[in-house]
């Protein structure tokens, strides 16, 4: 090649040749998209409100085999939310309501056991509502309303989150009483066409009262949402029904995800004290700080704070770390996995967190300790022996068999195991699991008498 030539690939492609070089990110993608089964997925990392790394891969519809792209929309489900968090501390921010309000100051005729729930009640979860199924029966938000008027408060307001109740039909009410219009129009006018969101938005997708045709609205690369049965895939609908729409059902691209976080490290939809106000939990009845925050989770995650939200369960998963100023999101077409492919983009991302070398606590009865070491592996692996475990452990041993692989196969291999916490009977124990280099999880571990495995709880830390 001639320096002419030369020359000229520098000046007109290598920036454009090197942003679309492989990197870390998509090696770790594409080895969970062929482990997982996963179709097609979307990354967005952004960085300070700028945009770091964008890009897709694999398919969007398997029938026409057409090719995911950033502008492809994606069923994000529950990741819905996080756009009704935004809307509620817009109205907030503009003095038409307040957190602390009565949701009877906003819905007629309450009943009386509605008299102390608030609106912050509803945005984490916490009202007491009964959680219950979506019925695709229902034709409004209003009758969706008055069913909810007539069923019992399953615990008080503030004692505890119950995820899934009818807390987001009550804010979807307040919202368009508020705003002046439909919940969808809202979307469009206060966050899609400011941010210029163009491949975000309802399928409006209905169920005939026969339950027997299902009509939709056309999506624009739309992407088809799939779930792996045991050799192959199948095609999957879950039919969001209007009055659900605040809190599941939105389709989006990643290139518009892209723009909605970036846009929440500025002052662009809602200023640092709104922003702050929606990522802090409320204390619940106990004294105890809630897991949900006004609707988007709280949490820590390599010992820096974390907002976020997934859908699906892991269809979007969206972590933005504060502190960081960095967000991460990934959306995908398998419904079949658990969120936590945000986490392992993060880590390349994230530093190590500053407990990983901590060397934990004493070990009074090592030989638990040990025991768990021996099974850890065919836990990973999912073909853990029955033997080992007794009670609800072994009663949910299918269940473990099915989701610890999806959650725990594309891990490193485990470097080693630290005693965190322990009950004084060294039945309940609290281990620290060391993967790689520096990926960790907590594993909180019930023993019976006999040292058999009586409960298992895993979460990313």
């Amino acid at each position: 090649m001639n320096i002419q030539r030369w020359g000229l690939l520098v000046l007109l492609g290598w920036a454009q040749l090197a942003w679309a070089a492989p990197d870390k990110v998509d090696a770790f993608l594409r080895a969970e998209m062929a482990r997982n089964h996963i179709p097609g997925a979307a990354v967005a990392v952004v960085r300070a409100g700028k945009v770091i790394k964008l890009a897709a891969y694999g398919t969007a519809n398997l029938e026409w085999n057409a090719p995911a792209s950033t502008r492809a929309a994606f069923q994000i489900a529950s990741g819905t939310k996080m756009f009704t968090a935004v809307l509620l501390m817009d109205f907030v921010g503009q003095g038409k309501l307040k957190l602390e309000d009565r949701v009877c100051q906003y819905i007629a005729d309450c009943p009386p056991a509605w008299k102390d729930i608030t609106l912050l009640h509803l945005a984490s979860h916490t009202s007491g509502m009964k959680p219950g199924p979506v019925n695709a029966d229902v034709s409004s938000i209003a009758v969706a309303v008055d069913a909810a008027k007539k069923v019992p408060l399953a615990s008080a307001p503030g004692e505890k989150a119950a995820y899934g109740s009818d807390d987001f039909v009550l804010l979807t009410q307040v919202l368009e009483k508020v705003g002046g219009a439909p919940y969808q129009q809202l979307l469009r006018d206060r966050i899609f066409k400011p941010l210029g969101m163009t491949s975000s938005g309802f399928d409006q997708a209905t169920l005939t009262e026969e339950h027997i045709v299902l009509t939709s609205d056309v999506i624009p690369e739309r992407t088809a949402t799939y779930q792996w049965k045991a050799d192959r895939q199948q095609q999957y609908w879950f039919v969001y029904p209007h009055y659900t729409l605040a809190a599941g059902g939105l389709f989006s691209s990643i290139t518009d995800m892209s723009k909605f976080t970036a846009a929440l490290m500025t002052d662009k939809l809602l200023n640092a004290e709104l922003r702050k106000a929606m990522w802090t939990p409320p204390t619940i009845n106990n004294g105890k700080t809630s897991g949900f925050a006004v609707v988007w989770t709280v949490s820590r995650y390599r010992g820096r704070p974390e907002v976020g939200h997934s859908g699906g369960p892991a269809l979007s998963d969206t972590a933005y770390y504060p502190d960081d100023n960095l967000a991460v999101v990934v959306l995908t077409n398998q419904r079949k996995l658990v969120p936590n492919l945000a986490h392992g983009v993060a880590n390349f991302y994230l530093p190590p967190p500053s407990f990983l070398n901590e060397p934990g606590i004493s070990d009074a009865a090592p030989d638990r300790t040990e025991a768990l070491k021996q099974v850890l592996p065919s836990l990973i692996a999912g073909n853990p022996e029955p033997r080992h475990f007794t009670g609800p452990a072994k009663d949910g041993l299918a269940d473990i068999k099915e989701w610890f692989p999806i959650q725990l196969g594309g891990l490193p291999k485990l470097s080693w195991l630290v005693l965190v916490e322990d009950s004084a009977d060294h039945l309940t124990r609290t281990y620290r699991a060391v993967y790689g280099k520096d990926v960790t999880q907590r594993w909180k571990v019930t023993f019976d008498a006999t040292g058999l495995i009586a409960a298992l709880d895993v979460t990313d830390e």
